[in-house]
């Protein structure tokens, strides 16, 4: 059996108007991908230091550890995660993902994503909204809601974009990984997204739908600014 996972891209900032919608779909061998990569503690210890990151169930924590071991460590995530994925998915090979091991190379740490109360509430609420529509996958709400609107109704005011992921592991580390690829997506919208610098905060939320596939809703944004 395939697994298929199908990546979305809703590039918005936070007073632009919106950008045009992306999506691409890539069905992977049905193989397990568990590589063997030990743990960053003091990672693990800096997100659990915030209330809001043990709150959330353990598939979302799990994509928040892995956006942020991939930002902050690029050039360890492509030999131990990237380069193995590959060699598992062999299809996956070519020009997207030698210029994603490119820009790992080059990419410096990049500032730690804190999870925030707001941008968490909206990914959990994209979600439901997705699952009960079906789960027809779109950064549009059933009630015709664009992302900048929804975020604006959560009350965040920055910057931000949302990535939406849709495949069979839990974990969520291949769809990670497939984000950067970003195949057939010329603009590379995913990996611009989650390599920016600028983004320092992070909501997740992670949904079991109905044919045994894992739905991903994550939104990055900048911080807002203090209220004098």
């Amino acid at each position: 059996m395939n697994s298929k996972l199908i990546l979305l891209l809703f590039l918005i900032f936070a007073v632009v108007s919106i950008q045009a919608q992306h999506a691409s779909q890539v069905v992977l061998k049905d193989i397990p991908f568990e590589p063997k990569i030990p743990i960053k503690k003091d990672l693990v210890e800096k997100l659990e230091q915030n209330s809001l990151y043990g709150a959330l169930s353990k598939e979302a924590q799990s994509f928040i550890y892995w956006t942020n071991y991939s930002r902050i460590y690029p050039k360890e995530f492509k030999e131990l995660a990237l380069l193995t994925f590959l060699e598992v998915q062999p299809k996956l090979k070519g020009k997207y993902a030698n210029s994603l091991m490119e820009d790992l190379s080059q990419t410096q740490s990049l500032p730690f994503l804190e999870p925030e109360s707001k941008l968490i509430r909206a990914a959990q609420l994209h979600t439901e909204d997705i699952a009960k529509n079906n789960g027809r996958v779109s950064h549009q709400s059933s009630d015709g809601a664009s992302f900048g609107e929804r975020i604006k109704r959560i009350g965040y005011k920055a910057c931000s974009a949302e990535n939406i992921a849709v495949g069979n592991d839990p974990n969520g580390l291949s769809s990670l990984l497939l984000l950067y690829l970003d195949i057939n997506l010329p603009d590379l919208g995913h990996r611009k997204n989650l390599l920016n610098p600028n983004y320092t905060k992070i909501g997740v939320s992670v949904k079991e739908l109905s044919n045994n596939q894992y739905l991903i809703v994550q939104e990055l944004a900048c911080p807002e600014l203090a209220k004098n």
